[in-house]
């Protein structure tokens, strides 16, 4: 059998050898920078978190493994050229071989070994993509407006205190759902974090994202805000939108208009104690944007 593998075919070779080993290691420090700096949070369920890291970190030892054998392989077709080299200086003369070995088409070996960058555009976008600080921040709240912010709903004269609960989001959604636990949850003070969404300045809406393995999946979470309309103090949309904020207010349940559904709501009710931006502050993104 013969395997023609020109001088150029080796140049082409650890070319490409070269450039798959800087092509993976990227890939391997992008995954373990995602972790490092947490902007993996915007992209992935924390849950994996942990298998990200340990997915960068042997693509590295993979890496530096490839890499050594590259290096050594170098040093040894070296070692065989100076050999051959001395060889055909010893004084020796060979008689050309005469007989020629006939090879069918299946048995021809002639390889191309090019170099193809093509090969790692694909495999660069992550890179670039990193490089570029994308993503560097979650969804907006303003994404797809607000079904529930647009629904006639009237602020109730009052909602009397029932004390305080300690209640996340997706509970406080599912709250409306039996009568038993409306009838719990009703007058409780409660305090939810989220993203602001209004369009006046006595109703407005908090936004968080469900999500079950990655961004792409996730799923919007709404809870309707209103403001005492006995209170003259108001929201500004301009101050908060899109800001991520802590309500302090009142449970309350409307009726969905046209369904036998409930709707959860909370009524914001200012003092002179606790005015209305002690009940809407505005706070830092947390960490991990997600709700489970």
């Amino acid at each position: 059998m013969a395997h023609n593998l020109s001088h150029d075919d080796r140049n082409a070779y650890y070319l490409n050898q070269l450039f798959t080993i800087f092509v993976c290691g990227a890939l391997g420090g992008v995954a373990v920078m995602l972790w490092w700096n947490g902007t993996i949070a915007l992209m992935l369920h924390p849950k994996f978190f942990l298998w990200v890291l340990l997915g960068g970190m042997t693509l590295l030892m993979l890496v530096v493994l490839r890499a050594v054998a590259v290096w050594r392989s170098v040093d040894e077709l070296a070692l065989v050229s100076e050999q051959t080299h001395d060889h055909d200086h010893c004084g020796h003369e060979h008689e050309p071989c005469h007989h020629q070995h006939a090879h069918g088409p299946g048995h021809a070996h002639d390889h191309e070994h090019g170099w193809a960058p093509w090969r790692y555009v694909v495999l660069l976008l992550p890179v670039v993509l990193y490089l570029l600080n994308l993503p560097n921040q979650g969804f907006s709240a303003d994404a797809g407006g607000s079904e529930l912010n647009r629904l006639a709903l009237n602020v109730p004269e009052s909602v009397r205190s029932t004390g305080q609960v300690n209640i996340g989001f997706v509970e406080l959604q599912q709250a409306s759902l039996t009568s038993e636990s409306r009838e719990y949850y009703e007058g409780k003070t409660v305090t939810l974090t989220g993203q602001y969404l209004a369009f006046s300045p006595k109703r407005f809406t908090l936004r968080r994202y469900k999500i079950a393995c990655c961004a792409a999946d996730a799923v919007k979470l709404d809870a309707v805000i209103m403001v005492d309309d006995k209170s003259p103090e108001k929201v500004d949309p301009d101050t908060y939108r899109d800001k991520w904020v802590e309500v302090t207010g009142r449970i309350h349940f409307f009726p969905k208009p046209g369904s036998n559904e409930f709707i959860t709501a909370l009524i914001l009710y200012p003092t002179k104690d606790e005015p209305i931006n002690k009940l809407v502050k505005i706070i830092p993104p947390p960490a991990t944007p997600w709700v489970n």
